[in-house]
């Protein structure tokens, strides 16, 4: 089984769509069984993959309220994919963290990924993460096997990678496996600005960038309107096309096989 952590401290920068997106492909193109964990207090993969309602999510897992993960998971109408929703009350843990035992938030998505792991339910997680190092996004980090990092071709986005590479980097002195898969490309179209940040990117980057880029189309924020998986919103879309042909390309180089 392999986690899958999309990453990154800027907001705006296309990990839920990549989060959702990535679990979309992988369960009906691949033919896996995945899980996406929400750990975003504002739970837009939930409510892209879920129908409206109050779940105990992530939260009541963090706290310890819940040890059973399948207490916590809802299907989707997806076959094959689950979700682990998010709750509002995420935004409250790293203040409840100053009074309580921070280790025991840390480590709640780690004891979740080896009790599925032992239960062989599936074969991916991914994990949608806040847009800063947060007590969930910092234990997110810490239960995967790689990091993604969504980007956007600009300045602010080229300039983020290295700071969050190294803070990536410091928690390899508990999860001394941890790595990044690589930078992904949101949004890309043609023009000299975005090739400007995309060679520096390229040439400057510490860590791997993906050949396959995701390229800037309306069908991507008329899907987040929508409430559906730009996949099932618009499949023949550039972006839906590009994110399968990443999907492809991530596979192949975690070397991991299916249908």
């Amino acid at each position: 089984m392999r986690t899958f952590a999309i990453v990154n401290r800027k907001g705006g920068v296309g990990k839920t769509t990549t989060a959702v997106n990535l679990a979309y492909v992988l369960a009906t193109s691949c033919r896996m069984r995945v899980l996406l964990i929400d750990a975003d207090g504002q739970a837009n993969a939930t409510g892209i993959l879920l129908p409206k309602g109050e779940y105990a999510g992530l939260g009541a897992l963090l706290r310890g309220y819940a040890i059973c993960y399948d207490e916590l998971t809802v299907h989707t109408d997806v076959e094959g994919l689950d979700v682990l929703p998010a709750s509002e009350d995420l935004w409250a843990l790293d203040l409840e963290a100053v009074t309580s035992d921070p280790g025991r938030s840390f480590r709640a998505l780690r004891d979740l990924r080896e009790a599925v792991e032992e239960d062989g339910s599936y074969d991916v997680i991914v994990i949608d993460c806040p847009p800063n190092l947060s007590t969930a996004c910092v234990s997110a980090i810490l239960a995967s096997d790689a990091i993604i990092i969504p980007v956007l071709s600009d300045v602010c986005s080229t300039v983020g990678v290295s700071g969050l590479v190294e803070q990536i980097d410091d928690l390899r002195s508990i999860q001394p496996t941890l790595r990044v898969a690589g930078v992904l490309f949101n949004q890309w179209h043609r023009a000299p600005v975005v090739d400007d940040a995309m060679t520096t990117l390229r040439e400057e980057c510490p860590v791997p960038i993906f050949d396959t880029v995701i390229r800037r189309t309306d069908k991507v924020p008329e899907s987040s309107w929508a409430g559906r998986a730009v996949q099932a919103w618009s499949p023949w879309c550039s972006a839906a096309r590009d994110y399968r042909a990443w999907v492809a390309e991530l596979l192949k180089k975690e070397g991991m096989v299916h249908e």
